[in-house]
C-alpha cells in the first residue's frame, strides 16, 4: 500500500470514529438477575434495571468500585476526556441531542478535574499568580477570586458566549434549532478543555490562549457544521460580543467603585 493511500485510509477511519465512536451490541444470552432473580435476555434486567454484568464480587470489582468514585467506569471520565480532545464538537452534539450514555456528566467532570488538579498542586505547588492591581477594588477582587477558583472562573467567563452563540448559530446546518440551555452545556465542555490546557500553568500564556482558541473554534465547527470561513467569522463575532459584555461589566464596576469613594 502506498503511503498516500495508507494515510488516506487512516484519516477516513479516524473521521468515521469521530462521527460514531461507540457501537452498541445487544447481549443475546440468558441471565438471572442477582438483584431481583428475574430471568432475562439482554444487557440489563427489565424489572430492576441492574446490569447483567453485576454479580458476586471479584478482583475486577475492586477496581470498578474505586473507579466509580472518579468516573472511571461506563461513560468513563477518561474516555470522555479522550473524546473531548479529538472530537469535541461531535461529543457536544451527542450529549445535547440526547446521547447521554456516550459522555460522563460534564459539570461533574469539571468538578472532578478541579479536585484532581488541586491535589496535584498540593504535592507539586506552582507559584501563585501575582495579585491583581487594576486600582478598582471590585475588579481586583473578581480577578483574584477567579485565579484561585480557575475552573469556576473559566465557566463563568464562558457563560458570556451563550447568548451570542444562540443568536449566530441557531440556524446552523449541522445542528439547527440550537437552544440557550444547550449553549450552557456547550460552554461547560469548552471550559473543561480550557481548564485542561491552562490548569498546569500558574498564569495563562500565549500558547495556552492560542490552543484554547483553536479548540473552541474546532468545537463550533464540528458541532454546527458550517464551512471553515462561515464558522470562523461567526465565532469571531461571538468572541467580540462576549468580550464587549464583559467590558460593560468592568466599566460598571469602575463607575460603582468611583461613586463609592
Amino acid at each position: 500500500m502506498k503511503i498516500g493511500q495508507f494515510i488516506r485510509t487512516k484519516w477516513q477511519s479516524f473521521r468515521a470514529w469521530q462521527e460514531n465512536p461507540i457501537s452498541y451490541q445487544k447481549d443475546k444470552h440468558w441471565h438471572v438477575c442477582h438483584n431481583c432473580g428475574h430471568r432475562f435476555v439482554g444487557n440489563y434486567c427489565p424489572v430492576c434495571s441492574q446490569s447483567a454484568r453485576h454479580g458476586r464480587i471479584t478482583w475486577p470489582a475492586i477496581w470498578q468500585g474505586i473507579g466509580q468514585l472518579w468516573g472511571i467506569e461506563s461513560r468513563s471520565a477518561l474516555f470522555t476526556l479522550w473524546q473531548l480532545l479529538w472530537r469535541p464538537g461531535y461529543l457536544v452534539r451527542d450529549f445535547i441531542s440526547g446521547k447521554r450514555q456516550i459522555s460522563y456528566p460534564p459539570v461533574k467532570l469539571l468538578v472532578i478535574l478541579a479536585a484532581l488538579f488541586a491535589l496535584v498542586h498540593y504535592f507539586f505547588p506552582v507559584p501563585d499568580p501575582a495579585p491583581s492591581d487594576t486600582g478598582v477594588h471590585y475588579i481586583d477582587f473578581a480577578f483574584d477570586w477567579m485565579d484561585r477558583h480557575q475552573n469556576i472562573g473559566e465557566l463563568l467567563g464562558r457563560c458570556f458566549f451563550i447568548l451570542p452563540t444562540w443568536l449566530l448559530f441557531r440556524k446552523a446546518p449541522g445542528y439547527p434549532n440550537h437552544t440557550i440551555p444547550e449553549g450552557f452545556f456547550l460552554q461547560v465542555y469548552i471550559a473543561i478543555l480550557a481548564y485542561i490546557v491552562q490548569a498546569p500553568f500558574a498564569n495563562p500564556n500565549l500558547f495556552t490562549i492560542l490552543l484554547t482558541a483553536v479548540y473552541g473554534y474546532a468545537t463550533y465547527k464540528q458541532l454546527f457544521g458550517y464551512g471553515y470561513w462561515q464558522t470562523l467569522w461567526r465565532w469571531i463575532v461571538c468572541t467580540v460580543l462576549s468580550l464587549a459584555a464583559l467590558l460593560m461589566i468592568v466599566i460598571l464596576a469602575v463607575l460603582v467603585d468611583k461613586l463609592s469613594i
